[in-house]
């Protein structure tokens, strides 16, 4: 029966509830694969890692149950949600229009120290090119900061719930090089075009960039 890894602690304030240290320690965990799509979550395992009852982790994983992050098996174990083929093509659909949508507000609002952070992001993402997994949380803080750059909290949010659904695909997305080249030119090429302030720049960069990211996930599935 497959376990939950061991994983670096959350780092929560302490004054933050216990149900939502767990709830934030998960979604990390699924997110960076630190537990895989159809892996077992071991409740007594998980109690004793982040130092707390039972009962905040179970209230934890009934909401990471409604948000589809999680699903009952049959006898009571919970695990990871494995997405079929067909329901990452829904997922994505989704996640690419909000997503465009994003890529315009960020290009009108995004600062001077906005952009600066993305270029300083792509430095660490082309330093760190033999490194799959690291590439991953790279990836994230990414498009966190463009998210950020929104100005809008609802569409940041949204789209930060939807990225933790990623880690429900099987497949690291930057195990194929010439994805890792792709896209490292295809960030590039956002930061150009939200320099500009131009949004149909930054939605024709973004649409090429998620396009692209699309087709080579699913050829994993």
């Amino acid at each position: 029966m497959t376990k939950l890894k061991q994983a670096a602690p959350v780092t929560a304030q302490k004054n933050m509830p216990l149900t939502d240290q767990a709830l934030a320690y998960l979604r990390r965990a699924i997110q960076t694969r630190k537990v895989n799509p159809g892996q077992e979550i071991d409740f007594a395992a998980l109690a004793q890692e982040l130092g707390m009852s039972r009962t905040p982790i179970r209230e934890s994983i009934r909401q990471l149950m409604t948000e589809g992050l999680l699903e009952l098996l049959p006898g009571g174990a919970v695990c990871v949600t494995r997405l079929t083929a067909a329901e990452a093509e829904d997922f994505y659909h989704v996640r690419d229009k909000l997503e465009i949508v994003a890529a315009r507000t960020a290009a009108v609002h995004i600062s001077d120290l906005e952009i600066e952070m993305l270029k300083a992001n792509l430095s660490l993402f082309n330093m760190s090119r033999d490194e799959p997994e690291k590439l991953s949380q790279i990836d994230n803080q990414f498009h966190t900061v463009m998210y950020d750059a929104c100005n809008n909290n609802y569409l940041s949010q949204t789209l930060r719930r939807l990225r933790i659904k990623t880690g429900l695909l099987q497949g690291l997305p930057f195990s194929n090089p010439k994805r890792i080249n792709d896209a490292y030119n295809e960030h590039a090429s956002i930061i150009e075009a939200l320099e500009s302030h131009n949004p149909d720049i930054a939605e024709s960069a973004v649409a090429k960039h998620y396009g692209n990211a699309r087709k080579s996930r699913l050829s994993i599935l």
